[in-house]
């Protein structure tokens, strides 16, 4: 079962065992999708599930605990649990259950570790809804497979065997370097340049089978010179089409961009079956095919593209195990306020492989994403999956927090109030015999204005039209962002958090050539120098500084642009953000350096730090929520960042402000930090030119009581300088 995990071309395996969905979901319709277990257990203890073996499960996901939250699983009717733990340590904390198979993360636990049961098993958590408002609201989602009687399944040990151990270990390093080894003996790199004129479309040679396709990978723009590709007019604008067997028309048809996981503009991430690496787009879902493919790229810009294609294929047998891929674009508008999303509706028998969605709102909150996926097959009125959120189904909860991304799933974009993410179905499939629908209900009620975006994948036995809905060019036009000005910072965190300057560079010349007017310009066009010193080193970017310094006329450019310089100068300067919506009082090693209270800036102090041991301790005013304090220490023995592991702790007595106060009875902050920040309703943050202080920094709050809210909150972290 988790070498399964390690074999991503059985993704297009038909005959794999099927999943099926317990969840706490509403069984009115409505939004209350929590506190709804399968029946109440011993005093304080929620059964979540009651599997009969021989199965498994092969995906669990919470939240609304603390990661402290109980947890019991017994197996084959034992009287005492084989785990009695909390949710935290089953999702990510301890020994088999480690990142990335098992984690906390965006707010929620998740946990991919198969836990097989030969007769039994139960799931029980600790009951929640017992404080005011029914906290905590417990949400779970359970994936299992119920295999057919008889089937011996050895039931999941308390200690796990060496290989057994050593399997799993290599499937976590499998999943964090998506590495899969090299392709088989026999396979075969073809490749192609095809010039495609605008309006005109190319066909990459026919490949004949029985064969699979590995990997695709498709370098836009080759040969032509740096930064003149209209990345966002390229990942919309060309779409692709895929033919299998001869037959005429298309089983996928989609943009290439959605098809390789870019939506609206590029994103530099990799999962395990799509991605973007340097500026090649990549496709790793296999497609086998009988008899033939044929791939066609159809440019509906009004600009003369070259495309560079490498497609890898391995010779197969075709013996009715696998399917062939389909794939459909799909927009909804806020016109279709009222009626779902419909992902998908296939007719044969197949398997859903999950889907690529984006969501944008119009009304300045997040509610869309409290739509539930629902899914029917074969002709049965009532669904069989039935979930409890959006972004619940992609392995996040609230809303989400930061963009990550995980070899399946994965949130590769989010900004106010527009998210993009993924999920594929790999240890969990979704299988069908006649037909298949998915939806996304369009927020509780339908009654959210926004639109939503989708590419599903899925498999069929025998070439179907793919039912994308691709519109023009024109009309497939990424949404009106309505708040595209004021997000501009946190969308550059995007990017950040990839690691990817260099897209972050390119976002801002797009920006400005939008919004040529925006007063901020200056201080981006200084950013962008910093995101040069970021790729190519100081020596590149220091004539821009220079030159910012020399001639900006908006004092805050002239000002940061001597900052950047300063630091280099000498191995002690360093750099000092802190970034907070609440009165905070800074001081470093007993020194109180100013004080930062807004959420719409970042305030930055320069300083001198010799070698040794420092500490830096905020004093922060209680907030109502939203509320955070964010500090970024920049020194040239690395940047110090907040983070969940500072003590804190409220109207503490001593001189908590120097570096030997014994602060060892504090509380260190724990769970995850703040959304951003910023959080909504503080959605703008003025433009600066400190790149990663913002981004890597985690926002802090109190996660402990606070029963005098005119006290101060302390945060607190002691270093060293080498």
């Amino acid at each position: 079962m988790v070498e399964r995990l390690s074999d991503p071309q059985s993704l297009a395996q038909l005959d794999q065992p099927e999943t099926a969905l317990i969840t706490s979901y509403d069984p009115t319709g409505g939004n209350d999708d929590f506190n709804r277990p399968l029946r109440l257990g011993p005093q304080g203890w929620w059964v979540l599930a009651d599997l009969k073996g021989p199965g498994y499960v092969s995906r669990f996901w919470f939240t609304g605990g603390e990661p402290n939250h109980g947890l019991r699983l017994y197996f084959d009717n034992a009287k005492k649990p084989l785990y009695d733990t909390t949710v935290g340590r089953f999702c990510g904390q301890m020994e088999p259950f480690l990142p990335p198979l098992a984690a906390y993360e965006n707010y929620c636990f998740y946990n991919y570790v198969p836990l097989p049961y030969q007769k039994r098993l139960v799931i029980m958590v600790q009951a929640g809804g017992y404080q005011p408002g029914g906290w905590p609201r417990l949400f779970y989602q359970i994936n299992y497979t119920a295999l057919p009687p008889g089937t011996r399944v050895e039931t999941f040990p308390r200690t796990l065997s060496t290989n057994d151990l050593q399997v799993l270990r290599a499937v976590r390093e499998q999943w964090t370097s998506l590495s899969f080894g090299l392709a088989p003996a026999g396979s075969v790199t073809h490749h192609t340049v095809l010039n495609l004129p605008a309006g005109q479309n190319a066909k990459f040679p026919r490949l004949e089978g029985p064969a699979l396709i590995r990997e695709m990978r498709v370098t836009p723009g080759a040969g032509a010179p740096p930064g003149s590709l209209n990345w966002d007019d390229f990942l919309r604008g060309v779409v692709l089409n895929i033919r299998w067997d001869d037959v005429s028309v298309a089983s996928v048809a989609a943009p290439i961009g959605d098809f390789c996981g870019q939506v609206w503009r590029r994103a530099k991430y990799q999962s395990l079956y799509f991605g973007l690496s340097s500026n090649t787009l990549i496709s790793r879902l296999p497609m086998p095919f009988a008899q033939s493919a044929q791939l066609e790229w159809e440019n509906q810009t009004t600009n003369a593209l070259t495309l560079a294609v490498d497609i890898v294929t391995e010779p197969i047998s075709w013996d009715g195990r696998h399917g062939y891929l389909h794939a459909a674009w799909r927009r909804s508008s806020p016109q279709d306020i009222g009626q779902p999303h419909e992902i998908l509706s296939a007719a044969g028998r197949g398997r859903f492989a999950g889907c690529l969605l984006s969501a944008t709102t119009l009304d300045k909150n997040f509610w869309m994403l409290e739509g539930d996926e629902i899914m029917w097959r074969d002709g049965a009125a009532e669904p069989f999956w039935r979930g409890t959120g959006l972004e619940d189904y992609f392995n996040g909860g609230w809303y989400y927090q930061n963009v990550l991304t995980r070899p399946l799933h994965g949130l590769p974009f989010k900004s106010f109030f527009r998210t993009v993410q993924y999920r594929l179905h790999l240890p969990d499939p979704v299988r069908f015999q006649e037909q298949f629908r998915m939806i996304f209900e369009r927020g509780p009620d339908h009654a959210s204005h926004g639109w939503f975006e989708s590419t599903a994948f899925y498999y069929l036995t025998k070439p179907q039209p793919a039912p994308s809905t691709l519109l023009t060019a024109a009309e497939r036009s990424p949404p009106q962002d309505q708040f595209g000005q004021a997000t501009i910072m946190p969308e550059l965190f995007n990017y950040e958090h990839f690691g990817d300057y260099e897209g972050a560079s390119g976002f801002i010349d797009f920006f400005l050539g939008k919004y040529p007017d925006f007063p901020f310009g200056a201080m981006l066009r200084l950013r962008q120098a910093a995101y040069r010193e970021r790729l190519q080193g100081f020596a590149a970017a220091r004539p821009l500084y220079e030159l910012f310094s020399a001639t900006a006329t908006n004092a805050a450019v002239q000002q940061q642009a001597k900052s950047l310089l300063w630091f280099q100068e000498k191995p002690g300067n360093s750099l000092l953000g802190v970034y907070c919506n609440t009165s905070t009082r800074i001081f470093l090693d007993g020194q109180f350096l100013g004080e930062a209270s807004s959420p719409e800036r970042l305030s930055v102090i320069v300083l001198e730090l010799r070698p040794g041991r420092h500490v830096l301790a905020l004093q922060a005013q209680y907030h109502p929520y939203p509320d955070w304090v964010q500090a970024c220490l920049r020194t040239h023995s690395g940047d110090i960042f907040t983070t969940p592991a500072w003590k804190h702790r409220v109207n503490p007595a001593g001189a908590w402000t120097q570096p030997d106060y014994d602060d060892s009875n504090w509380s260190a902050v724990g769970g995850l930090g703040c959304k951003g920040p910023p959080e909504e309703p503080y959605i703008w943050l003025e433009p600066n030119a400190f790149v990663d202080m913002q981004s890597r920094a985690i926002g802090l709050r109190a996660s402990i009581e606070w029963p005098d809210k005119t006290k101060p909150i302390v945060y607190r972290r002691v270093f060293e300088i080498k």
